[in-house]
């Protein structure tokens, strides 16, 4: 667990591998001079962001309209944003006050970029394989999407293989989604294994959670880890575990109480029955001939705290039995 802190505090990691990456694309444009043309490409996708259909679209229409050797000056805006809008505004307000508008501009200048395919590659390995920072996993999302459609796919496949225990704790786990919707490729499973094998050392909910993100794609290669699946269960590892590790925040009201809050929320005690209930949904749906896991389903089914808990037990168990 020590190690997943200090991880995730960037004071440790396998190597600094990924600072000083030879993937590097220094053909990007570094100057901060305002290019108004640009910002209203950006600008044309982003206003769409709401809509996923009308947001890749205008993406296409964009990239179509833009040559390559112009959009790739796009990354500049990562975090020196155009200004936003006025219409937009009260769109991205709903969502926040800080880096909704920063992220929204992200998003369309990778979206941008991808519809140059193999041309754009280059460039999402710089950001993707390049210093640590909040758009690394976003240019892996990227990679994976091309991947996908056979665009370079072993290449590609490779790279994010060696390259991935590098990253850091913010970057691996977004970049395990991505990996796991690649589906009908068998290097998917072993890059995700590798990582499982890393991180649910440190913590085991974290391997849980890596598992459940593999598991629709690729059921198989996750039956290889039941054992481990059964353990958290059972509860194995996680008891008095720290709301910490589950993202929560600490703060010390005035008797001098410790009150844990997610997202302003707060919360009683720790997840321990979350995990176990995940833990034992995952087992289930794998096989759901085990004695031991089909007593912990109609315990759950009946026990759980959490009404939603016992509704998603209720629906695995009649989902398993039509089929």
């Amino acid at each position: 667990m020590l190690n997943k802190i200090l991880r995730a505090l960037g004071l440790i990691k396998k190597a600094d591998k990924s600072n000083t990456s030879s993937k590097r694309d220094d053909s990007q444009v570094k100057s901060q001079k305002r290019d108004l043309i640009l910002e209203s490409f950006l600008i044309e996708v982003a206003k769409e962001f709401e809509d996923e259909i009308e947001f890749k679209a205008a993406a296409k229409r964009v990239a179509s309209k833009l040559e390559f050797e112009k959009a790739k000056e796009l990354p500049r805006y990562f975090h020196n944003n155009p200004p936003e809008p006025k219409s937009l505004k009260s769109k991205t307000a709903k969502y926040g006050l800080l880096g909704v508008w920063m992220s929204v501009c992200q998003d369309s200048v990778f979206e941008i970029l991808y519809n140059y395919k193999e041309k754009a590659i280059p460039t999402l390995y710089s950001i993707g394989f390049g210093v640590y920072d909040w758009t690394q996993y976003k240019a892996i999302n990227i990679l994976c999407r091309l991947a996908d459609e056979g665009i370079q796919t072993d290449e590609i496949l490779k790279d994010i293989g060696e390259e991935i225990n590098y990253f850091r704790y913010e970057a691996v786990f977004p970049s395990i989604e991505s990996l796991s919707r690649i589906s009908d490729n068998q290097e998917i499973p072993k890059i995700i294994l590798n990582i499982f094998d890393e991180y649910s050392n440190d913590d085991p909910i974290d391997g849980l959670h890596i598992l459940r993100t593999l598991v629709k794609n690729y059921p198989e290669s996750v039956k290889s880890k039941l054992e481990f699946i059964k353990s958290i269960a059972r509860g194995k590892g996680i008891e008095n575990r720290s709301p910490l590790l589950d993202g929560a925040v600490l703060s010390i009201d005035k008797e001098g109480n410790e009150i844990y809050s997610i997202r302003g929320e707060e919360i009683e005690g720790n997840f321990e029955e979350l995990h176990r209930i995940n833990a034992t949904a995952l087992f289930y749906h794998l096989d759901s001939t085990d004695k031991e896991i089909n007593g912990l389903i109609e315990y759950w089914a009946k026990n759980a705290k959490e009404e939603s808990h016992r509704n998603m037990i209720i629906e695995l168990k009649k989902i398993k039995s039509e089929t």
